[in-house]
């Protein structure tokens, strides 16, 4: 069990999983060295880490769009595909749903590889039974965006301010640049090391710490490189993990999907097809039908749904062993 402290921390490292001990430490009023101390034992026991990956829409030459993917199969093939979905480069996250039957996938797909990847590999597993593809329009809320009740809105801010959302979406359509080769080996590094220091960096690419630092900064604020402290919501205290779905009024479709992004139990809030899909964490089911049917009365919203998840496979790229977050190997 986490105390308030360690808390604290992890709600910190989730809106900025690069922010220094010392940065925390003011946030939270407390000594560096103590949160320092509590901070390194966390990413050690796994309860949380720090991965960062470039957004494939940076790398690609060839066009990638981001995808919402349903898979639907037999019970007892979930497991097996939920593992094959995992260890695909091209997956995000994935998770199986209890409200029915089906794995739920975010991933990015080249457009000439679609067909290929629905109809040639994933249709030929066993137990497969439906597929459904649909695009990612846009995002209201990332998952470094989450602001659980643990910190102020003040602290969350004075962390770091809030990734742009829609950078994930329209990465290219901004006409924004492929990462050039110092960039590439910046993000493979950051890969390896997600709270590798700015002074490791610098020796690892052969450059001056401003130089490395002013880099990292701008892949950072221009959605090249994500950062993600990686968790599992139990952890501080919302187990309950579901994902909604909200049919809107086209009219009332941005406000909708602003809303439910500043919502404190909300992971992620994204367009996906004309409706909103939001990854929630609640502290209990109680707390989870409260926000559902302050949702419900929200202007515009036609209708809102919910299916728990039943497991997680993969979270921000990292694949899960045995249901479980596997800890960053040391260095």
């Amino acid at each position: 069990m986490l105390d308030t402290l360690d808390t604290q921390i992890v709600a910190a490292l989730i809106r900025n999983g690069r922010a220094p001990w010392r940065l925390i430490a003011e946030v939270l009023e407390q000594q560096e060295r103590t949160v320092a101390r509590r901070g390194n034992r966390l990413l050690a026991s796994g309860v949380v880490r720090v991965q960062s990956f470039p957004s494939p829409a940076a790398i690609s030459v060839v066009e990638v769009d981001l995808y919402m993917l349903r898979v639907a199969a037999a019970p007892s093939a979930i497991t097996a595909i939920g593992t094959w979905l995992s260890e695909r480069p091209e997956t995000h996250w994935v998770s199986a749903l209890a409200g029915a039957s089906e794995c739920i996938v975010e991933l990015f797909l080249e457009r000439e590889a679609v067909s290929g990847f629905l109809h040639g590999e994933l249709a030929a597993l066993d137990g497969i039974q439906n597929l459904s593809l649909e695009p990612i329009f846009e995002y209201y809320r990332t998952v470094s965006g989450w602001r659980p009740d643990i910190l102020t809105l003040d602290q969350y801010q004075t962390l770091s301010s809030s990734e742009l959302p829609h950078l994930a979406t329209r990465y290219t359509e901004l006409g924004m640049p492929l990462l050039d080769e110092p960039n590439r080996a910046l993000a493979e590094l950051l890969r390896a090391n997600g709270r590798i220091t700015i002074e490791e960096l610098a020796a690892g690419l052969g450059m001056s710490k401003p130089t490395a630092s002013r880099r990292l900064e701008t892949l950072i604020a221009d959605g090249a490189v994500y950062v993600r402290a990686i968790l599992d919501p139990a952890s501080i205290g919302y187990p309950v993990e579901g994902l909604l779905s909200v049919h809107v009024q086209a009219a009332s479709l941005e406000a909708a999907g602003l809303y439910l992004a500043n919502l404190p139990t909300t992971r992620w809030a994204a367009n996906v097809s004309g409706r909103i899909l939001v990854q929630t964490a609640a502290r209990s089911l109680a707390e989870l039908r409260k926000v559902m049917e302050d949702i419900a009365a929200h202007a515009g919203v036609i209708d809102v749904d919910v299916s728990l998840f039943a497991s997680i496979f993969k979270r921000s790229t990292v694949v899960y062993q045995n249901g479980k977050l596997p800890p960053a190997q040391a260095g």
